[in-house]
């Protein structure tokens, strides 16, 4: 468990990480990133970018900053208990 804080930690110190390390610092599945980018929560250049290839075709980094800002208070307004 503590290699998981120290690693999430360590994420958290980068500014753009890989899906894998945003799922896990974010504690989501890939599915839900996948879902929130779709709906147009999650926006290109502020909270996800593509890299490695050209062609729009390269894996994504997510922003974990902006991506938890935007969770945190698109919930807020979204899922009312």
């Amino acid at each position: 468990m503590e290699g998981q804080d120290a690693q999430a930690t360590s994420n958290r110190q980068r500014v753009w990480v890989t899906t894998a390390e945003a799922c896990t610092a974010l504690g989501m599945s890939r599915e839900t990133l996948r879902q929130l980018r779709l709906r147009g929560v999650l926006q290109p250049g502020k909270h996800y970018r593509r890299w490695g290839c050209t062609q729009g075709r390269g894996p994504l980094q997510w922003h974990l900053e902006n991506v938890e800002a935007t969770i945190t208070g698109w919930s807020r307004r979204h899922l009312r208990f």
